[in-house]
């Protein structure tokens, strides 16, 4: 009898324990994801956005949540969005693999397939750019200004993590 007595309170514990782990490792989880979506975590910043930070995405980057949003529908709408672009793109990656596979390599079928994924991304950024450009255009002047600010910030916290 006091064996079962003295099981259960070590199994009580074993559960409490095990909950708790769980939950300190959600906790961290949350802040962890919280210091990298702000800009404060390991990934951000200079070194994990900085590819994402150039040309058009920098301007995205500034706009307020709603027009985020507005645009992003705007940009999937488009019909080089479509289904038949996806299986254009992995087409390509397909080929892409077969000719890195290829004994011999062909290096100007593979610069050929570089160039014509280059004209479908450039295409692609020609319209981000049109459709930022129309957003733009369609704001008020104080929407402008607070958008401006937004950039500078954007801005001005690249240029300080650089220094």
């Amino acid at each position: 009898m006091s064996d079962t007595s003295h099981s259960k309170p070590r199994k009580l514990w074993k559960i409490l324990f095990g909950l708790s782990l769980a939950l300190n490792l959600i906790v961290i989880g949350a802040v962890g994801g919280a210091m990298m979506r702000v800009g404060k975590g390991p990934m951000s910043g200079k070194d994990g956005y900085k590819h994402r930070e150039r040309g058009v995405l920098l301007y995205m980057r500034a706009l307020s949540f709603e027009d985020k949003r507005a645009l992003g529908k705007e940009l999937r709408n488009n019909k080089q969005n479509s289904d038949a672009d996806k299986k254009r793109n992995q087409s390509s990656y397909r080929s892409a693999l077969a000719i890195l596979r290829a004994q011999p390599f062909d290096r100007d079928a593979f610069a050929a397939l570089l160039e014509q994924q280059a004209q479908q991304s450039a295409s692609k950024r020609d319209f981000a750019q049109v459709a930022l450009i129309e957003h733009l255009s369609n704001m008020t002047q104080e929407e402008r200004i607070a958008y401006a600010q937004r950039l500078e910030a954007l801005t001005s916290h690249k240029a300080g993590a650089k220094r």
